[in-house]
């Protein structure tokens, strides 16, 4: 009985020895070179490779072994009872090609520490951009994107908020030379944008980088044959349109308004207004269906030396209204070539330029505006007028509107750009370490700008003005010379890179300016001519130079130790002529950790591949001041009288005081967050915690005229500004079978802006309907509040303060009810009250792709919410104080329609029309459906030897919106930051439908 219990015991054993036995092993890579610093995970143990890839652990039959290290594809090995386990490892290409330029230097996304958004054009391959870059980071996290369709217009990008007063546009560079991404700019040529958000990743860029860095990668060409791509699309564009009355309902409304006005006693007014013949729906005439056309090519290839890439692209854009257009061309050559000599040294040479040519009718007056502010009993023509066109008039229906045909007839605006930037370079890398780079980088730019005003009126009670010609060439020059010389090296577990460099960026801006009236015509055409010399008299010009520099020095290193360990630390030292001697030099360091967690030993989670955790701190600048704020400047306009024969003599004067102290903007960020990988990577979170306060916020200090300053408010450094927030980025990738697959990105944001300090003991200022105050957001709403309507005049009479005072004596039922916020009896400016945030508190994001064969489908959505907005335009067409068009669905109070929702019409009445209340406030809150693209790719069966690819997808754009606001478009622009939230009549969004085709030979 014992020699058996002893003999099932040493079998136990046995077992328990064999299944803890040691494994050995040795980790290669494709080309059976030793890979160092490989995580072994088993069941129960973890550990490490040496330098020479050798490992050894424990393991248990049936165990299985998973080797990992980042930028190559995980393996797995079932563990059998073998004593030796070789694996080889291959390149994870999906992991290389996370590769992101942080200014100077590229790193893989997996040792960044900063935070830095990428969006690669390839992956929405269906998005349709008509405007700018920026319009295609909508739905990247901590990024708010405005963007108006106008032909020509520019959106309004925004990098985690306002931390300044002045310019918040974040810094574009494009193939490592800082230049703007323009309407100018080919979408079609980019390869890669990488947001830099925080002081680690853009510190690089010192006293520009406080609004944030956008850095533009544009494509390449790639080893192989030529090849050859096509595209061409047609986007078919149009308006949302207001509801508003026809010519009936018009004048049942405005003979409403001026019957309660008579009967309110206004004896300007004789009787009802004498109404026009005129039928005229101004929104169907002045808005027509945009055609925008967009046609590509790219010639790229390369060998084993040289690469190229050229591009060719023409866009159209008809306009959605009368009065725009647009036409672009743009031409792209990025070429390089490589000479070794030997193994250690290699020299490489390169450019990158573009030419583009950009044509532009601006508008000359608000179409959104005037569709409303016209009269449907006017015609679009009458020859009664100067100019023949339809007016308001006093005898009948008067208005101050703009006929926007006889606008855009008479006045001819039109800019043209010329502009060719790019850089050459040449490279020098020896020893496998060491890297010198000298980059040349240039941006010219030649604007012609005609502005055109002939004979003709289109407003009521417009004077008789001469026709004119004003003609304005002005031209600018940068120039960019950089010197880096970057060190990247692996010392076994250990591995450094680093760069240090100077850069040294002067610029000029010149115009020239020239304009005359009594522009003559072509006696056979009766065209105007738009020469000067074809005009007679009143002569002007003028002319101006703008000068400045600046001259950096910078170093970054970046330290891996064994794929955990991560540092960054980044000096930049700006000297700019902007500001004055004892002022002009800024330092600008930033300091970064990173923790990757899940290569430790102790880390053994099966479902996580890979988590890092990081933070940083660091300081960057902003420079919002002109060229020459600082220096004290002399005007010679003013005249004095000597003598008995008055000669009139010239004088000089200054007029502005100026602060010799100004300096940068300084701008001190933290951020933390972590990045993680899980389920095999198909999940993917981002996570961001981040406060960035801005301290000496440049600020107009307000200076009695009495002073003798009278030629505007000097800037002082004064105000403190801060921002904090959070972001958060989700995706998914996987397939179901092996024929379909899907992904879905999703990303929001939280933002809270705060203004900590305004100086020189102010607490608060107003900004016509906004008010920002210490403690608060930047421009907060400032208006009276409203509480209905008085449905009687019991309601009116029972309407007082706490002292028993009538607060709105001259009210009659129908009127608007007012608060009287501050108990004094009456309704003034004193009244108003905070009525919400013009600054969106959270931002949404969501990209959507399924693929099945040949078939994918792209959906994008954004949303804001968290903030009012102002409907300027609803306040114009509900006021009827004043004539314009009305909404047709107004529901006007009436004895008869006592329960009504709106008031009752007065014409000359500002009772219910002031602008200081909240009637017009609404939720600008929405979600909206940007893009949906479906996509075919035609099969190799179709397209035969010599083409490599063919597509064909359709687009809409804009199509589906859920909001509570009323106006047009939820997300107009608006480029002022103390009433963003205001819409003036600005150009909406439009809806759209493209159809395109690519082709790929």
């Amino acid at each position: 009985m014992i020699r058996t219990m002893f003999m099932m015991l040493f079998a136990i054993c046995s077992l328990a020895v064999y299944g803890q036995a040691p494994v050995k092993g040795k980790v290669t890579d494709k080309d059976q070179l030793p890979v160092s610093s490989v995580t072994v995970r088993g069941a129960q143990e973890t550990t490490s490779t040496n330098e020479s890839g050798e490992f050894t652990i424990q393991a248990s039959a049936g165990d299985t072994l998973y080797f990992q290290k980042v930028g190559l594809a995980p393996q797995q090995v079932i563990y059998t009872g073998q004593t030796s386990v070789n694996v080889q490892m291959q390149v994870d290409d999906q992991k290389l090609e996370e590769v992101v330029v942080i200014g100077y230097q590229t790193v893989r996304k997996a040792d960044l520490t900063g935070a830095v958004s990428i969006f690669k054009p390839d992956e929405m391959k269906n998005t349709t951009v008509t405007g700018t870059v920026g319009d295609a980071l909508v739905t990247v996290p901590g990024v708010n994107v405005r963007t108006a369709g106008a032909p020509g217009s520019e959106g309004k990008v925004e990098i985690r908020g306002t931390g300044t007063f002045g310019n918040s546009n974040p810094l574009y560079v494009v193939d490592g030379v800082i230049s703007g991404a323009n309407r100018d700019f080919n979408f079609n040529d980019i390869e890669s944008i990488q947001v830099l958000k925080d002081a680690s990743a853009a510190a690089i860029y010192g006293s520009r980088a406080g609004n944030g860095v956008i850095i533009i990668t544009t494509k390449q060409g790639k080893d192989g044959p030529m090849k050859i791509d096509l595209s061409s699309r047609r986007s078919l564009q149009w308006l949302p349109k207001y509801n508003l009355t026809g010519r009936d309902q018009w004048i049942q409304l405005n003979d409403m308004a001026f019957g309660n006005a008579i009967a309110d006693g206004n004896t300007d007014l004789k009787g009802l207004a004498n109404h026009f013949d005129g039928n005229t729906d101004w929104q169907k005439e002045v808005f027509k269906t945009g055609v925008v056309d967009d046609h590509n090519v790219s010639f790229s290839g390369g060998g084993k030396n040289s690469r190229y890439f050229i591009s060719g692209n023409y866009q159209s854009n008809s306009g959605t209204t009368i009065g725009t257009s647009s036409e672009r061309f743009t031409l792209r050559s990025n070429t390089s070539a490589t000479r070794d000599f030997g193994d250690n040294v290699k020299f490489t040479i390169g450019e990158n330029i573009t030419l583009s040519h950009y044509d532009v009718e601006e508008m000359d007056s608000n179409p959104i505006v005037d569709v409303y502010r016209m009269l449907p009993t006017i015609p679009i023509y009458d020859d009664r007028n100067y100019g023949g066109y339809g007016l308001g008039a006093g005898a009948y229906d008067i208005t101050f509107g703009t006929n926007p045909f006889a606008k855009e007839d008479f006045t001819d605006t039109r800019n043209r750009n010329l502009r060719v930037r790019g850089n050459t370079y040449a490279s020098l890398d020896f020893w496998d370490m060491f890297k010198y780079k000298f980059s040349f980088g240039f941006d010219f730019n030649n604007d012609n700008h005609s502005y055109l005003r002939k004979l003709g009126s289109w407003t009521v009670n417009q004077p008789v003005d001469p026709s004119s010609l004003m003609r304005r060439q002005q031209q600018s020059r940068e120039f960019v010379f950089d010197n880096t010389l970057e060190f990247n090296k692996q010392f076994g577990k250990h591995s450094v890179g680093s760069v240090v460099g100077m850069s040294y960026q002067p610029y000029v801006f010149e115009q020239l300016w020239g304009s005359k009236n009594g522009v003559l015509t072509n006696s056979n055409t009766g065209s105007y001519y738009g020469e000067l010399d074809a005009a007679l008299r009143d002569p002007r010009t003028g002319s101006l130079k703008q000068q400045a520099k600046l001259y950096s020095l910078f170093g970054r290193v970046n330290y891996n130790y064994d794929e955990r360990y991560l540092v960054s630390a980044t000096v930049r030292r700006d000297k700019s002529s902007r500001f004055s001697p004892q002022h002009n030099v800024g330092y600008f360091p930033s300091v970064a950790l990173g923790w990757r967690i899940s290569n430790e030993q102790f880390f053994d989670v099966s479902w996580i591949n890979d988590l890092k955790l990081r933070a940083n701190y660091g300081l960057l600048g902003t420079s919002n001041i002109e060229y020459w704020d600082w220096v004290s400047l002399i005007n010679s306009f003013p005249q004095a009288s000597f003598g008995d024969n008055s000669t009139s003599v010239t004088g000089m004067t200054q007029v502005q005081l100026a602060n010799a102290d100004l300096k940068w903007e300084r701008l001190a960020q933290m951020n933390a967050g972590f990045d993680a990988s899980l389920f095999d990577s198909r999940f993917n979170v981002s996570f961001e915690y981040f406060v960035k306060t801005t301290k000496d916020v440049l600020t107009p200090m307000q200076i009695l005229l009495s002073t003798g300053n009278n030629g505007g408010n000097p800037f002082v450094n004064a105000a403190t500004l801060e921002n904090k927030g959070v972001e958060l980025a989700l995706s998914w990738r996987d397939k179901i079978g092996e024929e379909f697959t899907y992904g879905v990105d999703l990303n929001g944001s939280y933002l809270k802006n705060k203004i900590i300090e305004l100086g020189y003991g102010r607490n608060e200022f107003n900004q016509w309907n906004t008010k920002s105050m210490v403690g608060s957001p930047i421009g907060e709403w400032y208006l009276i509040e409203t509480d209905g309507l008085f449905r009687s005049a019991d309601e009116v009479q029972a309407h007082r303060n706490s002292a028993g005072q009538l607060i709105q004596p001259n009210a009659k039922p129908g009127d608007v009810k007012y608060i009287d916020y501050n108990d004094d009896g009456q309704i003034t400016d004193a009244d108003r009250q905070y009525m919400g945030s013009t600054i969106p508190k959270y931002n949404l994001g969501a990209n959507i792709s399924l693929g099945y064969k040949g078939f994918d489908l792209q959906i994008q959505a954004t949303g804001a919410f968290g903030h009012m907005s102002y409907n300027g335009p609803r306040a114009g067409y509900d006021r009827y104080d004043d004539n314009s068009n009305y909404r047709a669905d107004y529901d006007a109070w009436t004895p008869q329609n006592p329960n009504a929702t709106d008031p009752r019409p007065i014409f000359g009445d500002s009772r219910n029309a002031r602008p200081d209340q909240d009637r017009w406030l609404e939720n600008g809150s929405y979600v909206r459906i940007k893009q949906i693209a479906l996509g075919y790719n035609l099969p190799k069966s179709l397209t035969g030897e010599f083409i490599r690819g063919a597509r064909i997808y359709a687009n809409v754009q804009n199509l589906i919106t859920i909001t509570g606001y009323r106006g047009l478009d939820p997300e107009f622009l608006n480029t002022s930051i103390w009433d963003r939230t205001y819409d003036g009549g600005a150009f909406p969004n439009p809806r759209g439908f493209t159809f395109g085709a690519q082709l790929s030979f």
